[in-house]
């Protein structure tokens, strides 16, 4: 088992790197020290930015903690709200919505690992109003202007809302191609 220990810790509670640890040592070890460290690592990651529950849990595994302490650490954090991922898909699609479409904010969520339960509820909440308004939007950052560009041009900015994932119908009745 592999785990964070200062030199001057290891010495006083006399353990040697490749030693073998009973399972008393390894309780006590967890209780006056390692679970301490996991939970003050945990709240030093979110310090400065949300992080949602599986980048807390990767964070530490990157840290050598063993599993049970990263449950220990995830608990505490949760516990006071530290980490809530509908929290942090709420914001993170309010943050985005206006340059991303529902498919990419669904995608990024996903990675950053927002079970779709809470990704559904939070752009549920977060789309009251309709996705043909960020359409509009975007056409008029791309300055679109249906009687003063040619098919060519017109079909590229077609194809970017596509990538975005709006519904072709959505962007043909926001095009005025229908």
């Amino acid at each position: 088992m592999v785990f964070p220990l200062y030199e001057k810790e290891a010495v006083s509670w006399q353990l040697t790197e490749g030693g073998e640890l009973d399972a008393e040592t390894w309780d006590r070890l967890c209780r006056e020290v390692l679970n301490k460290r996991v939970i003050r690592r945990a709240m030093f990651l979110l310090e400065k930015m949300d992080r949602t529950e599986l980048q807390i849990r990767r964070k530490l595994r990157d840290n050598h903690y063993p599993e049970e302490l990263i449950d220990v650490a995830v608990d505490y954090v949760k516990s006071y709200h530290y980490i809530d991922d509908l929290r942090y898909a709420e914001v993170y699609i309010r943050s985005h919505q206006s340059d991303k479409s529902r498919a990419q904010l669904r995608a990024a969520l996903q990675q950053r690992g927002v079970p779709s339960d809470l990704i559904a509820q939070a752009m549920e909440e977060a789309y009251e109003d309709c996705e043909e308004e960020l359409i509009r939007k975007l056409l008029l950052q791309k300055q679109y202007n249906p009687e003063h560009m040619d098919r060519k041009q017109k079909y590229r900015i077609y194809q970017c809302l596509l990538r975005k994932g709006f519904s072709n119908s959505q962007i043909m009745r926001q095009m005025d191609l229908t």
